[in-house]
């Protein structure tokens, strides 16, 4: 089953039960009827004739509630949290052998255990700006300018401030063809999830915490659409999402290291009905000071399987 809620969270530390602060994106723009959104994650040359991104954000004021507070149920919100304690520690995630042979072992234990699931799979996806090739992780290091641009590349990847899902149900399904070839009709007949796993390296986190919106809020005919994410080879297929006054959303508060915030980004069910995904964002949070730490964090896709 898919039944798993948040009741087993403790409180970490004193934090207002809910937090008001800015969200973006995507405008409700007449063009998108005849234009799909896209981003270009490389600067494209005068004569292809193309800007960066088409992509209008609008910033609309969010009222954040503190998931340590509800319980939710996984099948419903598709989102949950549960606890992995790391063998790692924080300066061992410099070291992407020890991610990809220690770490994320533990979290696929941690999500099969958490979701009821068969089977949890890595997936592998296209690196962000800075380069091209498959990379089995995000690693993110918030730049002490950003989200004031620099006009310089980030070293590491820097939050992402407009509610997004990674992926549509098509582009799930794309993604498990690339990665698993000949295996993948035998995957797609089943009960499948693109899910992500996401938590600090470093707690509790205060700065720019993740933002999860109950899917069951979501009116996902009216207000989200497909856009495309563009590298020079490639091209991948996520859901963009308008602001709508009914939408309710979460935040893990003083988030630790050791609990990790699942998500759901695509489903074999959406066909017959079932929620297509989790919006998701990272908002700057208003009562963060100058002595917590600095977001870092990690995030994994993974494909989850149920008989």
């Amino acid at each position: 089953g898919l039944s798993c809620s948040t009741t087993s969270i403790k409180m970490a530390l004193p934090s207002p039960s809910c937090l008001t602060a800015q969200l973006h994106f995507l405008a409700r723009n007449p063009k998108y009827e005849h234009e799909k959104p896209y981003t270009l994650r490389y600067t494209p040359s005068p004569k292809d004739g193309l800007s960066q991104s088409n992509i209008d954000r609008v910033q609309h004021e969010v009222k954040f509630h503190d998931l340590r507070l509800r319980s939710l149920d996984y099948s419903e919100c598709g989102f949950t949290v549960t606890d992995c304690s790391s063998i790692l520690q924080y300066d061992d995630y410099a070291d992407t052998d020890k991610i990809e042979k220690a770490h994320a072992p533990e979290v696929m234990v941690a999500v099969r255990l958490a979701l009821g699931a068969t089977s949890v799979d890595l997936l592998d996806y296209v690196t962000s700006e800075a380069g091209s090739g498959l990379r089995l992780l995000m690693y993110d290091r918030r730049d002490p300018n950003w989200p004031i641009a620099t006009g310089s590349l980030y070293a590491f990847n820097q939050p992402a401030s407009r509610a997004h899902i990674d992926h549509t149900y098509e582009g799930g399904r794309a993604i498990i063809q690339e990665t698993f070839g000949g295996e993948a009709d035998t995957i797609l007949a089943r009960r499948w999830q693109c899910v992500n796993v996401w938590h600090p390296l470093r707690g509790p986190l205060v700065d720019w915490p993740l933002a999860l919106c109950d899917a069951q809020t979501v009116d996902f005919a009216r207000d989200t659409m497909a856009g495309d994410v563009v590298d020079r080879d490639n091209v991948f297929e996520n859901t963009q999402v308008h602001f709508n006054e009914g939408q309710r959303w979460f935040y893990l508060s003083n988030q630790l290291p050791t609990e990790l915030l699942i998500f759901k980004n695509a489903d074999s069910q959406e066909p017959l009905g079932a929620t297509p995904g989790v919006p998701h964002a990272s908002f700057d949070n208003p009562i963060t000071s100058k002595e917590d730490f600095r977001r870092e964090s990690i995030e994994m896709r993974v494909l989850v399987q149920w008989d």
